[in-house]
């Protein structure tokens, strides 16, 4: 599958960004709590999708990606929080969520597929 490999490499560099993102959060005074939960949620979708290659079976693989999923929806909500809560002008963050949403969209096509 095309996606596999592409999957692997965005998701890892979208937790490389969200570590960046985390450092300019708490220059920016973003309390710790809320840095922790995004940089959790938000490196564990890379972290699912490389464990998920390691599967024994298809079924298992599908968990893994769904788990990566919920990780990338988690992240959004945090994302939000925190525009929402503070007052931040952080460009960075604008350009992860674009790419957290098609990271989610290719997420879920993987997952239809292997469903099928």
């Amino acid at each position: 599958m095309e996606y596999d490999k592409d999957i692997r490499v965005r998701t890892k560099k979208f937790a490389v960004r969200i570590i960046k993102l985390v450092l300019e959060l708490k220059v920016q005074g973003v309390e710790y709590s809320l840095r922790d939960q995004i940089l959790r949620s938000g490196t564990s979708v890379g972290a699912n999708v490389r464990e998920g290659k390691a599967s024994s079976s298809k079924r298992e693989l599908i968990r893994y990606y769904e788990i990566a999923l919920r990780s990338a929806n988690e992240t959004d909500f945090w994302m939000e929080t925190i525009e929402e809560g503070y007052d931040l002008d952080i460009s960075l963050m604008k350009n992860d969520k674009s790419e957290l949403l098609e990271i989610s969209k290719v997420l879920g096509t993987i997952i239809i597929n292997l469903k099928k």
